[in-house]
């Protein structure tokens, strides 16, 4: 997880963020990953997409359903949020506090979504081991 942060610092100086922030295009992309992996039958694959954000999404909707799809793939979500946006959607997509559903309705088959907002954990000091 060092190693993560420190990337992020050093490349975000040289990253333009802009908006809309659409999850649902990056989250079908690598769950087709994931399908040709559960399609070979030998579960020696399992996928796990980092999405470092700074913005409040923009297709909670279509996002909703391509985690609910996903949740039957080899594959979980980690998403990061930096900076001081309202990430009240993404504890929605967490679905700590319940199983997540789609705008239909179809409830998703199991979390495969975590929220961290960076900024909880930015200042924290390096226990000693």
């Amino acid at each position: 997880v060092e190693g993560v942060v420190e990337a992020y610092r050093v490349c975000l100086p040289q990253v333009k963020l802009y908006g809309p922030t659409n999850f649902s295009p990056i989250i079908n992309h690598v769950a087709r990953f994931a399908q040709e992996a559960l399609q070979q039958k030998t579960a020696s694959q399992y996928f796990v997409l980092l999405i470092i954000t700074d913005g409040v999404i923009t297709d909670m909707d279509q996002t909703r359903g391509a985690i609910v799809a996903a949740s039957r793939l080899p594959m979980s979500i980690i998403i990061v949020g930096v900076g001081k946006a309202d990430f009240t959607d993404m504890e929605i997509l967490d679905g700590d506090d319940g199983r997540l559903k789609s705008i239909t309705g179809e409830p998703a088959v199991r979390d495969i979504v975590q929220f961290v907002p960076f900024r909880k954990f930015q200042n924290v000091s390096e226990k000693p081991v």
